[in-house]
């Protein structure tokens, strides 16, 4: 029991970088952020036992690191994809649950490379958060899932809001 609190104190931690990464609207200050969530996430999953979560997250860390630094190219993508999905499949301890992490940062790291505008990127993390979501209850990190589902809400109406944004400077 006293992992599973630990591992929540963590994951609370990372869910406030994670809300800042969803609400800035600096490209490199919301991939900041996404890196230093996956960091805490990585410890994090250590707490809960689940293996394809700290794999993913170790991952995700570096991706989102080269991604700040606008030195993730096709080679990195391409080897970040393939070591996520072949590391975290090999150890993945959950079943069809520990595939969540895998998915989710997939997910995420395709977007990296293709998506290139705020609107975008905003948008994959949403995607993101709803994936996390999931997995977090289902490992019993309650307090990553809480705050993903409202930094869920946040996101879109930071999304609707820079929506309106790009709306008014194209009329001006």
């Amino acid at each position: 029991m006293n992992r599973i609190l630990i591992g929540n104190l963590i994951s609370a931690c990372a869910s406030g970088c994670l809300a800042a990464s969803c609400v800035v609207n600096d490209k490199k200050r919301a991939y900041f952020f996404q890196m230093m969530e996956s960091l805490l996430l990585t410890v994090s999953a250590c707490f809960f036992g689940v293996w394809s979560s700290m794999s993913t997250q170790a991952i995700g860390t570096v991706r989102n690191g080269l991604v700040m630094k606008e030195k993730f190219s096709t080679p990195l993508m391409i080897l970040c994809t393939v070591l996520t999905t072949v590391i975290g499949v090999a150890v993945n301890n959950r079943g069809l649950i520990g595939l969540i992490p895998v998915a989710a940062t997939v997910q995420l790291t395709l977007c990296n490379y293709f998506v290139k505008s705020l609107r975008g990127v905003k948008l994959s993390f949403l995607i993101n958060v709803i994936l996390w979501t999931i997995y977090s209850y289902c490992i019993l990190d309650i307090a990553y899932g809480t705050a993903s589902a409202v930094i869920g809400v946040l996101t879109v109406i930071s999304l609707i809001r820079l929506v309106r944004k790009e709306k008014t400077e194209q009329t001006a």
